[in-house]
C-alpha cells in the first residue's frame, strides 16, 4: 500500500529550481572534481618526492653527513617526469654515485 506522499515529487509540487541554480551548482561540481584532482596530484608528487628521499638517505646515509661505511654517495637531482591525473608532470629526481667509483646507482623507488 502506498501513501501520497511517497507519489509526490518536485515538480509535481510546483517546486523548480532556477535555471541559474541548476548552472551554477553543475559549475561548482566541476570546480570540485578538478580541486580533488589538483589535490591528490599533488599529494602524490609529495609522496613520491619523500619515497625517493628516503630510498636515497638509506643507501647513502644523511645528506650532508660523512660515512666512510657508505656504499654510496648524494650526487644532486636530475629533470624527469611522471604521469599523474592524466598528464606529464615535471619531477626532481634524486642520483647517486657508488663510492667505488663505477657510477651512478638506480634509485629503487
Amino acid at each position: 500500500m502506498k501513501k501520497n506522499y511517497q507519489m509526490d515529487d518536485a515538480a509535481a509540487m510546483g517546486l523548480a529550481v532556477p535555471e541559474a541554480v541548476t548552472v551554477v551548482m553543475g559549475e561548482l561540481a566541476g570546480d570540485v572534481q578538478e580541486g580533488l584532482l589538483a589535490l591528490a596530484v599533488g599529494t602524490g608528487l609529495q609522496v613520491m618526492a619523500a619515497m625517493m628521499h628516503a630510498d636515497v638517505a638509506a643507501v647513502c646515509g644523511p645528506k650532508g653527513k660523512h660515512d666512510p661505511a657508505r656504499i654510496a654517495v648524494w650526487h644532486g637531482t636530475e629533470s624527469g617526469s611522471v604521469t599523474l591525473g592524466g598528464r606529464r608532470v615535471p619531477v626532481a629526481r634524486p642520483r647517486m654515485r657508488a663510492t667505488d667509483g663505477t657510477g651512478e646507482l638506480a634509485v629503487p623507488a
